[in-house]
């Protein structure tokens, strides 16, 4: 992580355990701190006249659904633009930096996919690092998780939309600057997304949505896989994670809860589709075909498409066999029998 808004340090600031970190690194956390708010004000400036944002195209689902290769497959397929690694995780500066070469990637923990410079990125490692409320605020402080329940909630992101909305149009409004045209519709994925999927579509009411679906009880096992290696790769403070499986409980239920009023909103069907992760693993042309068309989505880089599919290819699909945990059964089964109501 290479930048640390002031609200992001003012939250790291609030814990005990902050003055267990070194002098060392409170100092440098500080410094981080200072230019990261330089640097977003100064690329806030630089789109204060950006045009408005077009309504756009929303990938969401709990987390370890299959979002990230519809993402990839997604962006490759459509040439649509949409947030990548270097501008997600320098998100205060990268408007005031040149676009990085491409270079040979790294493989993620949680499933061995390739990431890049230049890989399509979860836009929430923007938020997080702008200063915006994340649950991933979690992977810093593990043993503040409990205290990030919030952020689970759609009625919360509702009534705060007026203090995170504008600053992540900002940032959107700077990937377009750098990365594509202003008046193009963006790809946006990001599962968090599914907590302020309300806000995004009162927002924007145009917006089309994809949903990634998965069995819960691997979603559940996934996930705990995912957010540990996340704790190992970037916790700060130290000391044991608390709460992990109420607070990945909590997320599945709230999942369920905003699938159901997705289904019963009186969406339009071209309007949202609902996506297997089994289907796009074991089909993944047909899979995206039928989403394509569903959306009214051309194809337009088949040679890109084909890169993507063989890249996503290499990626590992992780089987569980454990019992679940009690405090996971009411959230997956919620989850379950809210996917299985959903349209085909």
């Amino acid at each position: 992580m290479q930048t640390v808004d002031a609200q992001l340090l003012h939250w790291l600031k609030e814990s005990r355990r902050w003055r267990e970190l070194s002098v060392w690194n409170r100092a440098q956390l500080r410094w981080r701190s200072t230019w990261a708010t330089i640097n977003r004000r100064l690329s806030e400036a630089r789109v204060v006249q950006a045009p408005p944002l077009v309504p756009p195209l929303l990938i969401v689902g709990p987390w370890r659904s299959g979002t990230t290769v519809m993402h990839e497959l997604l962006t490759a397929a459509t040439g649509l633009p949409t947030p990548l690694t270097w501008q997600c995780m320098n998100a205060s500066a990268f408007q005031l930096l040149p676009a990085p070469p491409q270079r040979s990637g790294v493989a993620r923990p949680m499933d061995g996919l390739e990431i890049s410079a230049l890989s399509p990125q979860e836009d929430e490692f923007a938020l997080l690092t702008l200063g915006v409320d994340s649950a991933y605020r979690g992977f810093l402080m593990p043993e503040r998780l409990p205290e990030l329940r919030h952020t689970l909630d759609p009625a919360y992101w509702e009534a705060k939309a007026h203090h995170w909305m504008p600053r992540f149009e900002r940032f959107l409004a700077g990937v377009l600057a750098t990365g594509g045209h202003a008046g193009q519709r963006l790809i946006l994925k990001s599962p968090n997304h599914t907590f302020r999927l309300p806000a995004l579509l009162r927002r924007f009411p145009e917006a089309q949505v994809i949903w990634m679906a998965r069995d819960a009880s691997t979603v559940f096992h996934s996930n705990v896989k995912m957010w540990r290696a996340m704790f190992a790769e970037h916790q700060l403070t130290p000391g044991p994670e608390q709460g992990l499986e109420d607070f990945l409980g909590e997320a599945l239920r709230s999942s369920a809860d905003v699938l159901n009023q997705l289904r019963t909103s009186g969406l339009p069907a071209q309007r949202w589709v609902i996506c297997r992760q089994t289907e796009l693993a074991a089909r993944p042309r047909e899979t995206l075909r039928h989403v394509m068309d569903a959306l009214n989505l051309p194809l337009a880089r088949p040679d890109a498409l084909e890169t993507a599919l063989a890249r996503v290819g290499q990626g590992r699909i992780d089987h569980y066999t454990a019992a679940l945990p009690e405090p996971a059964r009411q959230g997956t089964e919620a989850l379950d029998r809210a996917q299985a109501e959903a349209p085909a």
